[in-house]
């Protein structure tokens, strides 16, 4: 149940909602609009940054040239014949677009063996600037080529990364996730390249880097590859790039990613991250997806609480305990997310598209090493990772 009061005033400009519960998380999706893109305008008034330096590493390979036409969330995109690294920088402009004008560190880099030298620095690292931003953006002409990410993620570490004075920084990792694994570029090594140059900028960088890898296209095993590098970081998430496309969803991405509640502000009426803890045990039957009556409660609990506060995005991010195979605790951690979700749309009369959830399965236990022990009881392990079972919910709202 919620024990912390809110107090909420008319003219709230910013509420960032943090709470915990177990096994929840994902990220709605949403399909394009067409035409031209109003970005949501984020006021530097309300947001601060959460990241101090942000580098965007980009797939400049001949599979980035392909049009995306086999999937079917395209069909409403005013060009459907658009190839991959067309929808990429889109999604970067549109991206660029909506950050609002604070001081980050900003780079970027292109990786691939045909229209870069397997993989250049093509803007920063520099304070950001939308225009410079938007220039390096126009530099990514054409895909050719293997796919040489582990080059491009070293590129973007050794000559974006390796200054003073970065503080936390977000990775942002573009591609459709597919790789050559016969090619010689990267020593043959393909994907498993990339993820080893991924933990060797998480083991250089620990906590203060977070990986942010978004797919274009739709091949499944591009997918698995791009949440496996997500890992690695530890404190992000992948996301495909249709999932953020429109004005709000973009907005709600970059709130998530790269900003969080200004301090300090003139502005009226902030009101600080507020941390609600549930169980996810009061939610959900041990290993079961479906909501219990009292799992109902706690969630008409918080929606009663924002009372008639407006919100644009509602984020929920869960996780399992380490009992039980690795991908199936993914896959219950998104399954519940999404009964959380269901309940909230057809309950609350919360808009399916604000809502972004993720499934971080075993990822991050809060427990540590306090539950490990030899000869300890399933019944009594079951237990002690009890608080692993968790769901973080982050809601994000405006006043105008």
């Amino acid at each position: 149940m919620l024990t912390n009061k809110v107090n909420m005033k008319n003219n709230i400009q910013a509420i960032v909602l943090a709470a915990a519960v177990t096994s929840l998380v994902g990220w709605a999706t949403q399909g394009p609009t067409g035409g031209s893109f109003n970005a949501v305008q984020l006021s530097t008034a309300m947001y601060g940054k959460k990241a101090d330096t942000f580098v965007v590493v980009q797939d400049t390979s001949s599979s980035m040239n392909e049009p995306h036409t086999h999937d079917t969330r395209y069909v409403a995109h005013r060009d459907a014949g658009q190839s991959k690294l067309e929808l990429a920088k889109e999604t970067l402009s549109h991206m660029n677009q909506t950050i609002p004008q604070l001081d980050f560190n900003v780079g970027m880099v292109a990786f691939g063996t045909g229209c870069v030298n397997k993989a250049e620095v093509l803007y920063g690292l520099e304070t950001y600037d939308r225009n410079g931003l938007g220039g390096g953006l126009t530099k990514l002409t054409c895909a050719i080529g293997t796919t040489p990410m582990g080059a491009g993620i070293d590129t973007a570490n050794s000559k974006l990364l390796a200054g003073l004075g970065l503080g936390q920084i977000a990775m942002f990792i573009v591609s459709d996730g597919i790789s050559d694994e016969s090619h010689t570029s990267d020593g043959g090594v393909g994907k498993e390249g990339a993820l080893a140059a991924a933990k060797k900028v998480k083991d250089q960088l620990g906590d203060r880097v977070c990986i942010y890898p978004i797919q274009v296209g739709n091949d499944p095993g591009g997918e698995e590859f791009m949440n496996k590098l997500a890992a690695i970081g530890g404190c992000g998430f992948a996301i495909n790039a249709m999932d953020i496309f429109s004005p709000k969803t973009v907005a709600g991405y970059v709130i998530k990613t790269l900003l969080k509640p200004a301090e300090n502000t003139t502005a009226p009426a902030v009101i600080s991250p507020v941390k609600i803890t549930f169980s996810a045990d009061a939610l959900f039957d041990f290993d079961k997806a479906v909501l219990k009556s009292e799992g109902k409660q706690s969630l008409d609990n918080l929606m009663d609480k924002l009372g008639n506060v407006k919100y644009d995005v509602i984020v929920a991010v869960g996780y399992t305990d380490r009992i039980g195979k690795e991908d199936y605790n993914k896959k219950l951690s998104l399954r519940r997310a999404e009964a959380v979700k269901s309940y909230l749309v057809a309950t609350k009369g919360v808009n399916a598209s604000d809502v972004f959830v993720d499934g971080k399965g075993e990822a991050n236990p809060v427990t540590g090493t306090t539950c490990i022990g030899k000869g300890i009881s399933t019944k009594k392990l079951i237990s002690c990772l009890q608080p692993d079972r968790r769901v973080e919910i982050e809601i994000a709202g405006i006043r105008e």
